[in-house]
């Protein structure tokens, strides 16, 4: 039936003249996910967290809503080389010690103003491959109590999209057996809409309906990612965001919040290795 893994990137606020636009956000959200029942992650900046704490307050008692970071203040955790087709972008990454303090000042807020232990983490911008090159920044995170990372969500040319045979894996193969990314397919919101033109709805949903139909139809996750600011633009009402929500719901999407399919894929990881281990024992009597 597959499975959908919606997250929202929480950036921010008072942006571009139009208001607080993460508090709108947030009301229409959390009305939103909860009309329809269907859960989802909060990946929040630490900057945004420390302005309007209040605003967040709503959603850490709501069940529907996993609240994780993305990082302090956005800053890149590895360089991309961005090759779009039409020029090259390189945007660097932030030294160790840097994303340290970022990681470790945003999971002392959302403890101290929310109440929340955070073991999940968006990558800003993504980056091809995750982290998977860098264990150097896996073993920072680790340290700072980071279990899953969203880091995995450009391809090779570090643009978009991002096919959906790229599924969940766990970093055992750089020494982190119990890190797992969660990855994210097809397009950021925020560049697929700014491609379509922000007025053409239609069109932006249109784009990510066959990544949903093919999660539905090849029993796969579906990651996605979406912004606060990008939801709400020129759709105050998310009325787009609803529209793929509830084709998902009509093809039969499972729905979970990023830590709890963490929390289901650490269950499965240990039934396996209990499997593995019995069937050793057997196979050396």
């Amino acid at each position: 039936m597959g499975t959908m893994l919606i997250g929202y990137d929480v950036e921010w606020r008072g942006a571009r003249g139009d208001g607080d636009v993460t508090e709108r956000f947030l009301d229409r959200v959390q009305e939103l996910h909860n009309r329809l029942g269907i859960p989802a992650t909060l990946f929040i900046l630490g900057q945004t967290l420390e302005r309007c704490p209040q605003a967040f307050q709503p959603l850490v008692d709501d069940p529907l809503f996993d609240l994780q970071q993305h990082t302090y203040s956005h800053q890149l955790l590895k360089t991309v080389y961005i090759e779009d087709g039409g020029r090259v972008q390189v945007i660097r990454g932030a030294d160790l010690d840097t994303i340290r303090w970022e990681v470790h000042l945003t999971n002392d807020l959302l403890r101290d103003l929310l109440g929340v232990e955070c073991i999940g983490l968006t990558g800003p911008w993504c980056y091809y491959r995750g982290l998977r090159d860098r264990p150097d920044i896996l073993q920072v995170l680790w340290e700072e109590g980071i279990r899953f990372t969203r880091t995995d969500g450009r391809n090779e040319h570090d643009y978009h999209p991002v096919p959906l045979d790229l599924q969940p894996y766990w970093y055992e193969h750089v020494g982190f057996p119990e890190m797992l990314e969660l990855t994210i397919h097809g397009w950021h919101d925020c560049v697929l809409r700014d491609s379509l033109g922000w007025q053409d709805l239609d069109g932006y949903v249109e784009s990510v309906k066959p990544y949903i139909g093919r999660a539905a139809s090849e029993n796969k996750l579906f990651s996605y990612v979406q912004h606060d600011w990008s939801s709400i633009q020129e759709d105050p009402e998310m009325k787009a965001t609803e529209a793929l929500l509830r084709y998902a719901q009509e093809r039969q999407l499972t729905f979970m919040s990023c830590r709890e399919y963490y929390e289901l894929a650490c269950s499965m990881r240990e039934h396996r290795e209990a499997t593995t281990s019995v069937l050793r024992r057997e196979a050396s009597r």
